[in-house]
């Protein structure tokens, strides 16, 4: 598209804004502001949450649906008059809860829009995609499958990932917790426990939480039969660890020495690995990336947490300093920094970084490392089972950052930068400061595989907030939701739907103004 072409779109689009403000009218919203440049493909039919009023309330939510994503909205008749809307990643099934006169509960999957029955007392306020065609309801939790199953764990049931992986619910009259299969999305039976868990099985059947007394115990069970105990003592500071076949393996001391061993519900211990030193363990709990120091030296291996088998890092070279390591999906970001002089003030030194691929046991470098006196693991606020989760490696003192997808992309982001998801295709979406080191919501940094980083206008004011990031798939373009930075009770005219270039070139183009994106489905397409 031209220069040109793209100037005018921004004009239509300021022209629709300032018209749509005049007289503060509500009731003209939704407008499509700008229709949706050409270049931008793969998008297909959505579903818009809209005000609609009537002659008794203002302040009401409706759904519009639209053949394809961009197409005008004037004159169209809203599919819902009134719904409680759980709002969420648009690309992942929802659902809508029929409200007043229109009682219609409502299924969202791939843009459309599918009539269903609700369980009783659904409250839908927000809702998170778990892999591939599942999704998760926050308060009175419904579970939600791109087949359209629906279930609810119990009526007054929250549900959320948990921080070492997999998803768990919570009764909470009974304060009783279970566990999510992240295939089907059904929920296990509740158990007991003395703290919330840390981490789900894949199939949801066990539960790995920490008791409350002192020293800390791991506390495993079993939901299908309502057992649970304490099994080993942990120290103070972070666990690590991931359920897996037969356990919770997990890194802790015996005779003083780290270990990973695996215990199972009842309590047995089935060491596999000592003396270890950095330790990452996959979410999934089938492996970890580990530094091997058995032989008095280290090296850098991957741990089957099954098996107990130790296979060497191929094509690896020695481990010089100290190691740093996170995991997403199969792949491990690694990075060695070489021990510096005994001083009282540490230095920054040059590290190395690789890439390994746990399944194989093989290691990509990755160049361009920045130099570091310490590197560490740096939290992020998206646990592993949510589908855009990053994981992060922080330097110091430089506050340089490494990320890494689920599909085993690694970027680079520079200071100030903070990783908050995985756009897909190589791409990770980053948020930054300002000057006073307050979130910036005018602009986002898009990183890829390629060591590319482009600053994207957003196109938001003050009084607005980024919500919602979406690669399209054409792979050139950003569809970025702003809502006002004041929750407000229906869309107003400070929600847009907006489309900007990934590149950062060109202003953004609001195509609609007045309407939040509920459900999109895409194409596949060629990316440029």
């Amino acid at each position: 598209m031209t220069r040109t072409r793209w100037t005018a779109l921004i004009a239509v689009a300021a022209l629709a804004t300032v018209a749509g403000c005049s007289d503060g009218a509500e009731s003209e919203l939704p407008v499509r502001a700008a229709p949706l440049p050409a270049e931008v493909r793969g998008l297909g039919a959505a579903v818009l949450a809209v005000p609609v009023s009537d002659e008794r309330r203002s302040d009401l939510v409706g759904l519009l649906a639209v053949d394809r994503f961009g197409d005008d909205v004037a004159g169209l008749t809203p599919v819902r008059r009134h719904v409680d809307l759980a709002l969420g990643d648009p690309r992942f099934p929802t659902v809508a809860r029929g409200l007043a006169e229109d009682r219609r509960d409502a299924l969202l999957v791939g843009g459309r829009l599918r009539d269903v029955t609700l369980p009783e007392h659904t409250y839908a306020r927000e809702v998170t995609g778990i892999g591939a065609g599942l999704s998760i309801t926050g308060s009175r939790c419904l579970t939600v499958t791109g087949e359209g199953a629906i279930a609810q764990p119990s009526v007054e049931g929250f549900c959320a990932a948990a921080e070492l992986g997999g998803v768990v619910w919570q009764d909470r009259p009974r304060s009783g917790y279970g566990g999510i299969d992240l295939t089907t999305g059904a929920a296990s039976a509740p158990v007991t426990l003395p703290s919330y868990p840390i981490a789900a099985s894949a199939d949801g059947r066990y539960l790995a939480t920490l008791s409350k007394d002192r020293p800390r115990r791991l506390v495993l069970a079993d939901t299908s039969n309502g057992r649970s105990r304490p099994t080993i003592e942990l120290g103070g500071g972070t666990v690590q660890g991931a359920l897996t076949e037969g356990g919770f393996a997990v890194l802790h001391l015996v005779d003083r020495r780290r270990a990973v061993s695996v215990v199972a519900p009842d309590g047995a211990v089935r060491t596999l690995l000592t003396p270890v030193g950095e330790v990452a363990f996959a979410p999934d709990g089938r492996r970890a990336v580990v530094v091997d120091t058995r032989t008095g030296s280290s090296r850098l291996a991957v741990l089957d947490l099954s098996s107990g088998a130790v296979t060497p890092v191929a094509d690896l070279p020695p481990i010089t300093g100290s190691v740093t390591a996170t995991v997403s999906g199969d792949t491990a970001l690694v990075v060695d920094v070489p021990f510096g002089p005994d001083s009282g003030e540490p230095t920054p030194r040059p590290t190395r970084a690789w890439s390994v691929r746990l399944s194989e046991a093989t290691a990509t470098p990755q160049p361009g490392s920045p130099a570091a006196s310490a590197v560490l693991v740096r939290k992020t606020d998206t646990p592993p089972a949510v589908a855009s989760a990053v994981s992060a490696l922080l330097f110091q003192p430089g506050g340089e950052t490494l990320t890494l997808s689920p599909d085993g992309t690694v970027t680079a982001a520079p200071p100030g930068a903070t990783p908050t998801a995985s756009l897909g295709g190589g791409a990770v979406l980053h948020t930054m400061v300002d000057a006073d080191g307050e979130e910036r919501a005018d602009r986002v940094l898009v990183t890829d595989r390629s060591g590319g980083a482009a600053e994207v206008p957003t196109g938001a004011g003050d009084d607005q907030r980024v919500d919602r990031v979406i690669l399209t798939p054409d792979g050139g373009h950003l569809l970025i939701s702003l809502r006002p930075t004041r929750p407000r009770g229906q869309p107003s005219d400070l929600d847009a739907v907006v489309v900007a270039r990934r590149d950062g070139s060109g202003e953004p183009v609001v195509v609609y103004r007045g309407a939040v994106l509920a459900g999109l489905g895409v194409e596949q397409t060629s990316t440029p």
